[in-house]
């Protein structure tokens, strides 16, 4: 565009328009292309973290079954029979 001639045509407005739609275009194709990549590795990302939580609350849960069965007062099926045989020696029930 030259001084002589101010006004912008139809040709040149439509030409920028393209420039700018196609610019804005491959701006918006790659950003989708970089968000993806970030998406994907945070999945992955969070399927190793699930599976490493997922695994220390087994060992938790290991834990807490074995302390249950350390504190609990109820004695099992083979310390309640040793005990009985016990009595019953002792103390015959006839």
């Amino acid at each position: 565009m030259n001084k002589k001639d101010p006004f912008v045509t139809k040709s040149m407005l439509d030409q920028a328009v393209d420039a700018i739609l196609e610019g804005i275009s491959r701006l918006v194709e790659d950003t989708k292309k970089e968000l993806r990549g970030e998406i994907r590795d945070v999945k992955v990302e969070l399927g190793d973290f699930k599976s490493e939580v997922r695994t220390e609350l087994r060992y938790v849960k290991d834990e807490i079954r074995g302390l249950t069965v350390e504190l609990s007062d109820a004695p099992s099926k083979k310390e309640f029979n040793e005990l009985k045989r016990r009595v019953d020696k002792y103390n015959p029930a006839s």
